[in-house]
């Protein structure tokens, strides 16, 4: 833990970790009553350590327990009590995370600090994008719908929107962006085209990608469409902002924190706010599309949106315990 976090990045950390499972011994009670632990997720052993910290992502399975199998909820709910009682400190994505804890479990804020993530991009993904994104080669103007294919993540606003406003997907080809999730949403969404005059093929479903043909798509797309109920931060936010893209982004939960000067807001359960929304974004595409950003301008744009922040803030834990 403390190599990555004076490298300022998990760059490496599976395939270490992973080793460490088979060729480690246990980490004795001796050690273990005088080492700080930090818990990116689950925590397997209670008060084992000196010092304890957990990061809590979300406690979606407890707030939107409509999005959640009954065996997910239980799960989450028995486990995650027990580690946040038994942690010293913990550690939260956003101030809607933070306020989620001190409302369920009342842990005191003393206790729990935020961490904001943060997005890198390795050169490669720029280079790759950015060779497309100039003024001289015709791209079909599309838009991306980023997230996992799963109810939460609110995809059926956009073919509601499709069923009274066809001619979207005539102005912009839309592509979700994002592997397949639980309740095979994607043949859901698809037979909403059904009667609604939107040929199928104006709709793309990657599925999963890589890094580098995510951040291609993203970078080229007219804008962004994040529709999502609930989210305990909202990466791709972040991600899209940090690339120059306009958002279309729900106003709930913590997705007003992550970068608010590049999104347009909507409230997830409005269809006429979302509408407006899309003009809006629609009309900043269309001011900026001729605008060309070179790797050197990427790469000093995204610089600043980096994981510095979140491991600077555990970091300065640890060396106070």
């Amino acid at each position: 833990m403390i190599n990555f976090l004076r490298q300022k990045s998990g760059a490496g950390g599976l395939d270490l970790l992973s080793r460490l499972v088979w060729d480690a011994p246990a980490i004795s009670q001796e050690v273990a009553a005088e080492t700080v632990a930090i818990f990116p997720s689950i925590k397997p052993v209670q008060r084992y350590f000196r010092k304890e910290a957990a990061i809590i992502h979300d406690l979606s399975p407890l707030v939107t327990p409509q999005f959640h199998n009954a065996d997910n909820i239980n799960h989450f709910a028995n486990r995650i009590r027990s580690d946040v009682e038994f942690s010293d400190h913990l550690f939260c994505v956003s101030e809607a995370t933070l306020t989620d804890v001190e409302a369920y479990f009342r842990k005191p804020r003393s206790q729990m600090s935020v961490i904001r993530l943060g997005c890198e991009f390795e050169p490669n993904e720029l280079s790759a994008g950015a060779l497309q994104v100039r003024p001289d080669v015709l791209v079909e103007p599309y838009v991306v719908v980023i997230g996992t294919l799963e109810p939460r993540k609110n995809g059926s606003l956009i073919f509601d929107y499709l069923m009274t406003n066809p001619g979207f997907a005539s102005q912009f080809r839309i592509v979700f962006v994002g592997r397949d999730g639980w309740l095979d949403e994607k043949t859901r969404l698809i037979k909403r085209l059904d009667g609604a005059g939107v040929s199928a093929d104006r709709i793309l479903f990657t599925g999963f990608i890589s890094n580098e043909e995510r951040t291609a798509l993203m970078l080229n797309s007219a804008f962004c469409i994040y529709p999502s109920f609930f989210e305990g931060f909202g990466l791709p936010i972040l991600e899209a902002g940090a690339l120059g893209k306009t958002t279309v982004c729900s106003n709930s939960s913590s997705m007003p924190e992550v970068m608010p000067e590049q999104c347009v807001f909507f409230d997830p359960t409005e269809p006429f706010e979302f509408a407006q929304a899309l003009r809006t974004a629609e009309l900043r595409a269309a001011q900026t599309r001729a605008s060309h950003q070179s790797v050197s301008d990427l790469m000093n744009r995204t610089a600043s949106h980096g994981w510095e922040r979140c491991y600077g803030e555990i970091a300065r834990w640890v060396k106070d315990q």
